[in-house]
């Protein structure tokens, strides 16, 4: 299980798939490592995005405000992830949503003068970054679904499930999800009164242990509502 503090190789990106040796040098030299403290924005929704992000180490939470300027979370970034395909397009676009890291950080960055001429020089590249857009829209999609067909008590635990899988650390007792609530109640398009109500319930069950920013899953298989 890949842990939320683990580092990835360029190698292992999704969007660095199939390059050969040489190409794979050529990208990786064009871009710079940033290093960003804990809560520090990489990027903002609606300023146009000039940079093509690659997250190496650390986790980042992806998001936009509402109309009501209520913050609503688009996705966990882990290693391996990207944001800020906007850049890769012919006309300049906006990124569609703001990133701040949840820990401290690695992001490989290209500018989008640099990631177009490659993406042009390596086609892979461009048809790599589609790969990626395009789970990215089946995982909205998804979750749209979900939103009109399951329980708020289904979504939480399939979301908490699939946060264990893909960023959690591993522990003698199961796996470990670091989160907090109102992030998780945004990811399931709940309350955050909804999300603690349910929480509370599997901690006292022991399914879940909850504690501040970090949920404990035991007993996943008691998870599976659906």
């Amino acid at each position: 299980m890949k842990q939320s503090h683990a580092h990835v190789g360029p190698a292992r990106s999704p969007l660095l798939a199939d390059l050969d040796p040489a190409a794979l040098e050529a990208v990786v030299a064009e871009a710079q490592v940033r290093r960003f403290l804990s809560s520090q924005v990489i990027c903002r929704a609606g300023e146009t995005a000039t940079h093509l992000f690659l997250v190496r180490k650390g986790r980042v939470r992806f998001s936009r405000l509402s109309t009501k300027g209520q913050e609503v979370v688009l996705g966990l970034l882990s290693p391996g992830d990207i944001f800020g395909l906007g850049s890769l397009i012919d006309v300049a676009q906006n990124y569609i949503g703001t990133a701040e890291t949840l820990e401290a950080s690695e992001i490989q960055v290209w500018t989008r003068g640099s990631i177009r001429r490659l993406a042009t020089t390596y086609p892979v590249l461009s048809s790599n970054a589609l790969q990626v857009a395009m789970r990215y829209v089946a995982i909205f999609a998804e979750r749209h679904v979900r939103l009109v067909s399951s329980t708020a008590e289904q979504r939480l635990a399939r979301t908490l499930l699939q946060l264990g899988a893909r960023s959690g650390t591993a522990t003698p007792g199961g796996m470990e999800v670091t989160i907090k609530n109102e992030h998780l109640a945004s990811l399931c398009d709940i309350s955050p009164y909804t999300a603690s109500r349910f929480l509370r319930a599997w901690d006292r069950d022991g399914s879940v242990r909850k504690s501040r920013g970090k949920v404990h899953i035991t007993s996943p298989e008691r998870l599976l509502l659906d």
